[in-house]
């Protein structure tokens, strides 16, 4: 088991690297809190694959209010194969911090 941690920026980033997941990913949780106490702000997270067959969004323009949390991940798992990242973004820099919760199996 495994946890990433990242405070988004508005530019994509990295949560997960691809070098991370060198055998099966499977993304437990995906937490956004919004740590700003004031404005709210937007997430998108992605999943972007290592081979040819598309991206997709888990999350594209959700709303975060203010120093508030929401769960992308949940009650669904997210299965990653070798090479695939995830990714994401915020409507406002350092408001949002990303908790990820994988299992890797090798």
């Amino acid at each position: 088991f495994k946890n990433e941690v990242k405070d988004l920026t508005t530019s994509n980033a990295d949560i997960l690297a691809a070098a991370e997941v060198t055998g099966t990913g499977i993304v437990l949780t995906i937490r956004c809190t919004n740590v700003d106490g004031t404005n709210d702000a937007t997430v998108d997270i992605e999943v972007v694959k290592a081979s040819s067959g598309g991206n997709a969004y888990i999350a594209k323009g959700i709303n975060v209010p203010a120093g508030s949390s929401i769960e992308l991940s949940g009650t669904s798992k997210i299965v990653l194969e070798a090479g695939d990242k995830i990714q994401g973004l915020a409507s406002a820099a350092s408001d949002i911090e990303v908790f990820l919760s994988w299992l890797h199996i090798t």
